[in-house]
Order: structure tokens, then sequence, then C-alpha cells
């Protein structure tokens, strides 16, 4: 029994003799110097996220334990390192805010040279591996600057098969498998930028054949930051429905929160960081603008029982209770909120009336866009006494004399209301008020027509309410 674990000791000891220790220095840096961050990815997600100082020198030390190699983001940079490697890397001087990015426009084809003539170098005698996602990412981004508007389809090609034979240089087999999905992706992506800005050509569909090499279930989609993720399903999607003859101007490809898109990750992917963190994002971003809806429902339902983290999980049980509360049909929560006199208003004042709400603040530019709108339509249907339209700000308390003044010189004197104040709070709550301009419309019955109607700069929303004003 002793020398069962004193093996595992053992075991465990060499396990953790691995470690990555990396050490670096940027140009003109010093202890005052702004930071970065470092993260780095396994092959099932991130491992590592750190803050990262410069000293006196302008110099850093990260040593990381691991015995898997690991891809890691340094200060957005991609370096591949492996389990007991030691690295000496030199980070971009700062200019005007942003990066000097590195190599000539007119180099095509990544050597170690070019590779360590690029944005981040490597000191000493490291591999050159350690900089071949890095490659990947220069050289396409270098094609895109230095082709401009005469990029071509043939461009796009030959850039291809140049980081292929740059990624076969790799005696890495981990590597190798990244830094394809990697080519691949940018690949798909650089053709989708030439899509939109091409829309009058035709492409056969020989074009979109990049598309069977990317699967969302590759391991390496685990190496991307939540940004690249977000993209990468952005891209993915709207390149494949474009090469199933869907336009590339539909709402449905260019909306962060598109149905279509929750319904490929629910069908298509098994990858737990993209259910996890990327579907139920699409879902709340889709609550935040759309609001509940028995669609969305049944997306829901169906990534409550995919999503493996437990507190992701909760949150979109949590949030299915919160909006299906307040949406279509629904009967509209009651609320008491000051005018500007500071009498309170209640939504029961107004019994057996539609109510057209409009949601707004001083401070919110697509509100003062809109709000003209709705103002119109209010003083069209003054004398209407079936129909009462009411703005409801939602400016802090600091802010209620801007909004005092505001109202003044609009001349607004029919039912505006101030809910910034912390007695009028609970109206933001009750009906999920989490962006604005916000419409909502109740019907004579007091329900909720529309959670999230149009805006009033569109004909639809005077259409629903004579629609409303019809109904019996």
């Amino acid at each position: 029994m002793k020398t069962k674990i004193l093996s595992l000791f053992l075991a465990f000891l060499s396990l953790s003799a691995f470690s990555a220790t990396i050490t670096g220095s940027r140009t003109g840096a010093n202890e005052k110097s702004s930071g970065f961050f470092v993260e780095a990815f396994s092959a099932k997600g991130r491992v590592l996220f750190k803050s990262l100082k410069f000293d006196q020198n302008g110099k850093f030390t990260l040593d990381f334990p691991t015995n898997e190699a690991l891809l890691y983001w340094i200060d957005n940079f991609p370096v591949y390192v492996l389990p007991n490697q030691n690295l000496d890397i030199m980070l971009p001087a700062r200019q005007s805010g942003a990066f000097v990015i590195g190599g000539p426009a007119d180099q095509k084809v990544a050597t170690p040279e070019i590779l360590l003539e690029s944005n981040i170098k490597l000191n000493g005698k490291s591999p050159i591996d350690n900089l071949l996602i890095n490659a990947i990412h220069v050289d396409w981004a270098d094609l895109i600057k230095a082709k401009k508007t005469a990029l071509s389809v043939k461009d796009m090609d030959q850039q291809y098969a140049n980081e292929l034979k740059l990624i076969n240089k790799s005696k890495e087999p981990g590597l190798v498998s990244i830094a394809n999905f990697y080519n691949n992706m940018r690949y798909m992506e650089v053709k989708l930028q030439y899509l939109r800005s091409h829309q009058s050509i035709k492409v056969d569909k020989s074009y979109f054949k990049i598309i069977n090499k990317i699967s969302l279930n590759n391991p390496a989609v685990n190496s991307l930051k939540a940004i690249g993720l977000r993209s990468l399903i952005t891209n993915y999607y709207t390149f494949l429905r474009v090469s199933q003859g869907e336009d590339i101007k539909e709402d449905d490809l260019i909306d962060n929160g598109s149905v279509g898109k929750m319904e490929l990750l629910i069908k298509q992917v098994s990858n737990e960081r993209l259910i996890n963190e990327q579907l139920s994002q699409n879902i709340i971003y889709h609550l935040s603008i759309s609001g509940w809806d028995i669609q969305l429902d049944k997306i829901m339902v169906a990534a409550i029982g995919k999503t493996t983290d437990a507190t992701v999980k909760q949150n979109l049980i949590d949030l299915r209770e919160k909006y299906s509360k307040v949406s279509k049909n629904a009967v509209a929560p009651d609320f008491s909120i000051p005018d500007a006199a500071g009498k309170l208003v209640n939504l029961s004042d107004f019994k057996e009336k539609v109510v057209a709400i409009d949601v707004w603040a001083t401070w919110c530019i697509p509100c003062m866009h809109s709000l003209p709108y709705f103002l119109k339509i209010r003083e069209k249907y003054k004398d209407n006494p079936d129909v009462v339209f009411m703005s409801i700000s939602t400016d802090n308390a600091a802010s209620k004399t801007k909004w005092l003044d505001f109202l003044k010189s609009k001349n607004m004197n029919g039912i505006d209301l101030h809910a910034g104040d912390k007695s009028a709070s609970a109206f933001e709550k009750a009906y999920n008020i989490t962006g604005i301009p916000r419409y909502i419309l109740i019907g004579k019955d007091g329900k909720i027509i529309e959670d999230h109607a149009p805006q009033a700069s569109e004909p639809a929303y005077e259409t629903l309410i004579q629609t409303a004003l019809q109904a019996k």
C-alpha cells in the first residue's frame, strides 16, 4: 500500500514539474507603462487569465505550470508553447495607442526570417513554430491591406496555398492541426469579406468548399479568445447560409441574436464552450432586443438541456421565467411613476385604453432620433379618448433636472414620467428594460400587445396602434 501511495506521489511530482516559462520585454516600456493580459488555452478551453506588468527595465516574466502544449495570447499575439519550454519574446512598441504592425505589405510568403521581422519577436534560438499562428494572422491581414479593393479570388487562393506550405514545415502534430484550423478560418473570413464588398459578383459552388473543412466541434475552436469565438460563429453561419443561396444582406445574417444561428448551435454543435458561452449570449442579446416569444422559448428549453455549466443553465432558467411573464399576451404589470410635477401616475389609471409607451433617456442618441416621431403620433391622436401615449424617462435621479429642462424645451406636456428615481425603478425591473429606446404597447384588455414594438420612426408602429384601437 505504501509503495502504491509513493508511486502516485512521484507521478504527481513528475506532472507538476512541467512548466512553461515566458520572459519578455517591450521597447520603451518601464514600471509606469500600462500592462497587458495573458490568456492561455488548451483543447478544453481557457486555463489561464492573468494581468502582467513591466518592471523598471520594461521586462516581464510568466511561469505557468502545465503538462500540455498551450496557445498563449500574449497581449493579443498568439504564441504556441510546449511544456518545459523557455521563451524570451519582445513585444512591439506602442505607437499612438496602437501596435506597430510589422512586415512589408509586398511579402507574400512567410519564412522564419519574415516571422522574426513580424509584430512580435522571439529572442534566441527558440523554434519558429511558436509564432506560426501569429504568422497566419499577419499574412492574411497583410494581404487585405496590400490588395484592398483589388483583392481577387486568385489572390485568396494563392495566399491559402502559401500558408499550407508554411504549416507543413512544422513537425509538431498538435500545432499543425491548430494552424490548419486557423488558416481555414481566415480563408473563410476573407472570402466572406470579399462577398460583402463585391455583392454583384457571382461565384460558383467551389467558392464555398472551405466550409467543409471547418468544424465548430474542432478542439482548436477552444484556443480562440472570446471575441474570436463570437466572430467565428457569426462568420461561419453567414458563410454557410450564403453558400445555401441566402442573400448576404438578409437581417438574419447580420443579427447578433439570430434565431437561425442559435438553432445551428443547438443542432450541430457539441463543443461545450460554444454552448455555454456563445449560445447563452445569443439568447440574452435576443431577449434584450426582441424579447421573449414562443420560437425563442423552444430554443431556450433546448439550450437549458444542452448547457453543461450550472451557473449558465440557472441563468437561462431564470431569464426564461422572467421574460415570459412580460411578453406578448401577458397581463401588463401595473406600475406607479411620478410625472414632472411629482404626481404618481399608475398604469391602472388607464383601464380599457390602448397605452403606447416610449422608454427613453436624454443621453440616448437613438432615443433622440425616434422621440420626435413618437411625439408627432401623440399629437395626431391627442383627441382620441381610447389611446394614451406615455413617455417614460430612465434618466437617473441626478439627471432629473436635465429631463425637466428637456421637457420644457420640447414643449412636452403630455403624460411624461420619470422612472429614474429609486421609488420608480421597479418599472425597469418589471418590464426587463435592458436597452432603450424601447416601445411597449398595451391593449384595452390590459394585456401586452408587443413588449418590443417597432420604433416610432417606423410605419409599422402606427399601424400597430391602429390595429389595437380597432380591437374589441
